[in-house]
């Protein structure tokens, strides 16, 4: 426990907000994370379907998986330099999650989908808020790639931590995108909110993409442990740059297994090995 309680006290040094603008996005994140954590358990007394278009597992995933994205996004502002554009960006990021937690969650106490829905007007321009605001979010992940590129002032672990995590969630983003076009006509088809989101016979990106989104914080927090042991600071950079290139090979046989119509559990030639069950 005292092992387990050193490193949480380590990543909470590294992660804490130390500004006022700072402390605005790591609130935000914390209410997103809260607001997922209650949800869970209306869930669990309700008793109703967890999966399914209308299900209280989507204010739980999205609340709780854009509350870390807002957390992460003040760990890389601790990192950057001080620049009006940068905290743009970040706010961008942590706004546009709050906007779009708010409205699948108003959805879901609405009893109606919040995706693919356009049954009326109301849907129709939450559906067309949350596919504006995802493109918003996804402009404040590009400026902080590129303050990440230029005016990084962490160290070399941290540095490939930020690049490759938000490289991934660049990548999520597009994997995004294709699954609203694969819904949108399902939609289009039967006129129905889809139940599953399916490439192919069986191929579900749902799992690519939450891969994706949080490669970020697995990389964050383990740059930071390596930073914070006795390892040096180039040791530090080789023991997160070799979790980053696993990570990228993991996530990159989930999406081609899910692209090319298969389950997560059946990947295709060459990412299927030995020991991968159903292999």
């Amino acid at each position: 426990m005292n092992v387990l309680g050193g490193y949480a006290s380590e990543v909470w040094r590294a992660v804490r907000p130390v500004d006022r603008y700072q402390r605005l996005l790591w609130w935000c994140g914390t209410a997103m994370v809260a607001s997922g954590a209650v949800h869970g358990v209306v869930a669990l007394v309700d008793f109703a379907p967890w999966w399914g278009p209308v299900s209280w597992r989507k204010p739980v995933v999205f609340g709780v998986s854009f509350g870390l994205m807002a957390w992460a996004a003040v760990r890389i502002l601790r990192q950057l330099a001080v620049r009006w554009w940068i905290r743009a960006g970040a706010g961008l990021v942590v706004l546009t999650s709050v906007g779009e937690t708010a409205l699948i969650t108003a959805q879901r106490w609405r009893g109606t989908a919040s995706h693919f829905n356009r049954a009326t007007a109301t849907d129709a321009a939450v559906w067309s808020a949350i596919g504006d605001l995802v493109v918003l979010l996804v402009l404040g992940v590009v400026v902080l790639c590129v303050a990440a590129l230029v005016r990084f002032e962490g160290r070399p672990a941290s540095r490939v931590a930020v690049l490759v995590g938000l490289a991934g969630v660049l990548a999520a983003g597009a994997i995004g995108q294709r699954m609203a076009a694969v819904g949108e006509q399902v939609f289009d088809e039967t006129g129905h909110v889809p139940h599953e989101l399916l490439f192919g016979a069986a191929g579900s990106a749902k799992l690519a993409h939450a891969v994706g989104l949080h490669g970020l914080q697995l990389l964050a927090v383990l740059a930071i442990l390596c930073e914070a042991g006795r390892l040096g600071e180039r040791a530090a950079g080789t023991v997160t740059g070799i979790a980053a290139l696993g990570y990228a090979a993991a996530f990159t046989a989930i999406t081609v297994t899910a692209y090319d119509g298969r389950a997560p559990s059946t990947p295709p030639p060459p990412w299927r090995c030995c020991w991968w069950p159903g292999s």
